[in-house]
């Protein structure tokens, strides 16, 4: 106990949920790991495999289309015109506070925080420009804060609600802006969601030009052969709270610190490995700990 001298202060991972490529539930998704599925394929549920810099193999979620809008009070003109990264962040949400024992409703005027990490809506492009609805309804449902205030609207919260975009550890400072919003009082439990979902075949003919992806849709990270990662899908949600409020716990969250790169003369775009050891220097450092 290095930082919480209470062990009814620690904060706790007390609900998941949450939708990956070709799985439904966490459930699935651990029994595919576990069995060693491939869960990346070529299929063309997404778009038509027309441009050939576009690598074929991605990771796609299932039931993109299915959404209960009266459960969550949703006219269906709105539903519509949601994004389907929201739709999905509202179910989850409901799931995981489930999945830690508790009936959502009487979370109604609690102070929950919803703190989403994204980095692109590219629904965008439809909602916005190519396709501007008469009722402005495309404003509302793919505005990226929404992911965030529309939960806390669904779901009547009143704690801190927005959205973090740090490219790709948005999810990672969405958990960190969470366990301190708990930390210091800010609110007494939060919702952390993380989400990505590929709508648009030209962002990932970016990825594919800027060289970052493999051609052949296969993530081999730290072997010999790796030439580049795989795009694929996932909707993920915890709830967090307090170890004395919590009525399970899959894990600790001990601690978190962020930090930043600054300039490298490589690109802004390259990984750090000093300041990454700086970080983890610092971090132990403040819990008062020696990794060795």
């Amino acid at each position: 106990r290095a930082y919480c001298e209470d062990p009814g202060d620690e904060i706790v991972i007390s609900g998941i949920s949450g939708r990956f490529p070709n799985t439904a539930n966490v459930a699935e998704f651990a029994d595919n790991l576990y069995n060693k599925v491939d869960m990346v394929d070529d299929s063309e549920t997404r778009w038509k495999h027309i441009d050939p810099e576009v690598p074929r193999r991605t990771g796609k979620t299932v039931n993109l289309d299915k959404f209960d809008a009266s459960f969550f009070s949703v006219h269906h003109r709105q539903a519509n015109a949601i994004d389907p990264q929201c739709r999905m962040l509202m179910e989850h949400s409901y799931e995981a506070i489930l999945d830690a024992g508790i009936n959502p409703k009487s979370l109604r005027g609690s102070r929950t925080s919803v703190t989403i990490g994204c980095c692109f809506v590219e629904s965008e492009s439809y909602l916005f420009y190519e396709n501007t609805l008469k009722d402005g309804l495309g404003l509302t449902g793919s505005a990226r804060a929404m992911l965030a205030n529309r939960i806390s609207f669904a779901l009547d919260l009143h704690g801190p609600s927005f959205l973090v975009d740090t490219a790709c550890s948005s999810g990672c400072y969405a958990l960190d802006a969470a366990f301190e919003s708990i930390r210091s009082g800010e609110c007494d439990s939060a919702i952390v969601g993380a989400t990505n979902l590929l709508l648009h075949p030209n962002l990932t003919l970016q990825f594919a030009r800027l060289g970052v992806l493999s051609k052949t849709g296969f993530c081999r990270p730290l072997d010999k052969d790796a030439n580049g990662y795989t795009r694929a899908e996932a909707v993920t949600v915890l709830f967090l709270q307090k170890r004395r409020d919590a009525k399970r716990a899959y894990a600790n969250v001990v601690y978190c610190k962020t930090n930043n790169d600054g300039f490298k003369k490589e690109s802004i775009t390259y990984p750090s490995g000093e300041s990454q050891i700086r970080l983890l220097d610092e971090f132990y450092k403040d819990l008062k700990m020696d990794p060795t």
